[in-house]
């Protein structure tokens, strides 16, 4: 892995950002384009509070705190000097690196610099060496912690309870020796205590199993006079939401199946997701409100989405509950991780296979999927991104499939790329704008509830905001479309009745979370948005909402969480950072019945090729 990743060679006058004279040495490293400001400003004033400081220790600290920014925990000097050329095709830029040996030396040698292990000697210092790795001092203390934490948890005695096969078993039905029930097995490892880690793909069943530990919790708790204290978190608003969805259904199921207690069930759906910031009492400047000296009241804590939780949140949640309570994380590992530093959740779940250490046997790993059946496109295409063969993903792309479908483009670098595509994307777009059309119709016919289910139903995935087959230009020829199907609405100017919006920022004050969805109303006579509640459909006027734009298409990023019908994913071109094989596992299972992949085969094999590769150190802290 190259941290690098530098550009074309830009001259100084061009330069975009100021270079204090003390830190000269950064200057060809900002010239092209690999340090940003705020690194440069942190390396200044050590250089000004230690102005002997040597040039190599302050090109590794800005180096240091360029990592995060990249989705990194740490750098190794190795993977620095590595050459390393751009994607995009444009000439590898020479930088001034040191020299490998003697910058490790003089990195040994800098009271800047701590090493694992040292012993807090009062001074600053910003930098710790561990190994070969170099981390900013607030990245280190929280992935020791991480590790130190979650050994703690898994090597914890835990008393077997006799009830709670008797409970799993009315639960999940008696367990098969031959053939585990994977379900029934991460919620007994749950209840043991400590910590259980359950990870699976789409539709392997993590939210029923997550619904059937916390009954067997509550029925187990309530045989003992008393009710565990729970709560249910996950990273986003829209996450939460999402959690608190589909663990209502699930315990409906469930009870409708006989097998909660109608009374269990009614505590249950009493049981909602918040965001992580809030289950800690996160206040602006401060800080958080829990953590050791305030820990958490539960008894379970049980985390969704983790894949989406960077290094210092999973840090400070640990911190904050109880040494005797259970934390269960739940996600899928080859899903996007964090847009901050860390990738918790593959970290955590370790090797596929032959791994040894703390969590051995507290990862239970779920691997068959209810969602598809057997002879799925859509499974077959997500496992074969998931594995990295883009020889197998390209030859089920260009099957005839019944779920799958692919629109071949040529890797054209400009706007006009889209319209010179063959007749398939002509289809495509006339498909995208008649789902499109749907929406504005049902919600100017008044009915606000299939209007959303319209919405939901078909959806444009862009792996960019900008640029070509980005979310500007996909939503700019939807909306033109729509108005040309719909003069009416194209003659309504601005929030008109049948847009589709999305939130884009949490707003407590309306009792919503950034990525939640609406359409456009006419509620008697006032332009409103209507949305799902958990009783029905709500209406917030428009005026109350400031935080919204149109939800014709959206980013992958954003779709995590969320599912839709037909998920049409459009990728960027040959040569774009943002194309990862991750990016593109998570946009295809969006789908539920139908993925239409848009790109040309570079692009799609440069993705599935390319995983996010972010230096850590904590898989190797808690396996081997």
């Amino acid at each position: 892995m190259s941290l690098q990743r530098p550009t074309s060679q830009r001259s100084p006058q061009h330069r975009r950002v100021a270079v204090p004279p003390e830190v000269g040495v950064l200057g060809p490293f900002v010239d092209a384009g690999v340090l940003s400001a705020a690194e440069v400003q942190l390396s200044a004033a050590f250089a000004r509070l230690r102005p002997d400081e040597h040039d190599d220790v302050l090109l590794a600290l800005a180096m240091a705190a360029r990592g995060p920014r990249l989705g990194h925990v740490c750098i190794r000097l190795d993977d620095l000097l590595r050459p390393s050329q751009p994607d995009d095709g444009s000439t590898a830029v020479e930088l001034p690196w040191p020299d490998p040996v003697s910058w490790a030396a003089t990195l040994r040698a800098s009271d800047l610099v701590a090493a694992a292990g040292d012993r807090p000697d009062g001074l600053l210092r910003p930098l710790v060496r561990d190994g070969e790795r170099i981390y900013l001092h607030r990245y280190h203390r929280a992935e020791l912690a991480i590790a130190e934490d979650l050994t703690r948890r898994a090597e914890a005695d835990s008393t077997s309870d006799p009830a709670v096969e008797d409970v799993l078993d009315a639960l999940f039905g008696h367990d098969d020796t031959t053939s585990p029930d994977l379900q029934r097995q991460a919620a007994r490892t749950a209840l043991r205590g400590g910590v259980s880690v359950i990870a699976g793909g789409p539709g392997t069943g993590k939210t029923r199993t997550v619904a059937r530990l916390l009954a067997a919790a509550a029925t187990i708790a309530a045989r003992s006079g008393r009710s565990p204290r729970i709560a249910l978190a996950a990273p986003t608003g829209k996450a939460a939401a999402r959690m608190t969805e589909a663990l209502h259904a699930a315990v409906l199921d469930a009870e409708t199946d006989g097998m909660l207690d109608p009374t269990v069930a009614d505590e249950l759906r009493g049981t909602t997701a918040v965001t992580l910031h809030r289950l800690l009492g996160h206040r602006p400047g401060r800080g958080y409100r829990h953590g050791p000296h305030d820990p958490l009241p539960h008894d379970l804590v049980v985390v969704d989405e983790t894949s989406m939780v960077s290094l210092p949140l999973l840090a400070s949640l640990l911190a904050a509950v109880r040494s005797d309570a259970t934390v269960v994380l739940v996600g899928d590992p080859a899903q996007l991780a964090s847009i901050e530093a860390g990738t918790v959740m593959a970290d955590v779940v370790g090797p596929s296979e032959g791994g040894t250490g703390p969590l051995a046997e507290r990862v239970t790993v779920l691997t068959r999927s209810r969602r598809f059946a057997a002879d799925s496109g859509i499974a077959a295409l997500a496992e074969a991104i998931r594995r990295g063969d883009a020889d197998v993903a390209l030859s089920l792309l260009d099957d005839d499939l019944d779920d799958v479908a692919w629109v071949s483009s040529a890797d054209a670098p400009d706007a006009t790329a889209l319209d010179a595509m063959a007749l398939d994307a002509m289809a495509l777009d006339a498909t995208v704008v008649s789902a499109a059309v749907e929406v504005v119709r049902r919600a100017r016919a008044d009915d606000a509830e299939e209007a959303l289910r319209a919405a939901g139903r078909l959806k444009v995935l862009t792996a960019t905001r900008n640029g070509p087959w980005g979310l500007s230009q996909w939503s700019s020829r939807i909306e033109a479309g729509v108005s040309a199907a719909l003069p009416e609405f194209g003659h309504d100017r601005g929030w008109a009745v049948g847009r589709p919006v999305i939130v884009t920022a949490n707003d407590h004050v309306n009792q919503l979370a950034n990525g939640d969805v609406g359409v456009v109303v006419d509620h008697h006579g006032t332009r409103a948005v209507a949305f799902h509640g958990a009783t029905g459909i709500r209406v917030v006027p428009l005026a109350r909402l400031d935080q919204l734009e149109s939800w014709w298409a959206m980013t992958i990023h954003k779709s995590q969480g969320s599912e839709f019908d037909h998920a049409v994913v459009a990728l960027a071109r040959v040569g774009s950072p943002i194309m990862t094989r991750e990016l593109l596992y998570t946009a295809v299972t969006r789908a539920r019945s139908r993925v239409t992949v848009l790109g040309s085969e570079a692009a799609i094999r440069s993705a599935i090729e390319r995983p996010i590769l972010r230096a850590s150190g904590l898989q190797g802290r808690l396996w081997s």
